[in-house]
């Protein structure tokens, strides 16, 4: 669902703090902070996004995202290739017990495509995150995530 009144972000940010943990009860438990998306730039579809997910209790793998404002969320790699930045999808990102995961301008981040066109800052987003535990059992993470005018 998607939230345009930038008064219901500051709920969504005191979730943040909320941990997500496993169906069972037990297992892994991931908690999130700073998740974000960018605005797009002027008539793009085409942004990017951050967010810090840390997992308490086993490690997981994160294997995908997906966003109510985004037709498709990947997970990318950035890497200095001959003084040149280059980006790369990847399918998974591996988060062990006690870590966390960084997402972020500049580093390893998401890339969404096929953005809502209305999408403005000061909104904010839902991005559901999945990962995968060591005995194959699977966990969503849902994050609200603040919607940032360039440069912020």
């Amino acid at each position: 669902m998607r939230c345009l009144a930038p008064l219901l972000l500051a709920p969504a940010l005191i979730a943040a703090c909320q941990p997500a943990s496993s169906p069972a009860g037990d297992g892994p438990v991931l908690s999130y902070e700073d998740a974000f998306i960018m605005a797009p730039i002027g008539g793009r579809d085409v942004t990017m996004g951050g967010i810090r997910i840390t997992v308490e209790g086993g490690d997981v793998t994160l294997t995908g995202a997906r966003s109510d404002v985004a037709a498709t969320v990947e997970t990318h790699t950035m890497a200095m290739v001959d003084d040149k930045m280059t980006m790369r999808p990847v399918e998974s990102f591996e988060i062990k017990d006690g870590e966390t995961l960084e997402l972020k301008r500049g580093g390893d981040h998401l890339m969404l495509f096929g953005v809502v066109p209305d999408l403005a800052a000061g909104e904010a987003a839902n991005i559901a995150f999945t990962f995968e535990t060591a005995d194959g059992e699977t966990l969503t993470l849902e994050a609200d995530a603040e919607v940032r005018a360039r440069g912020e």
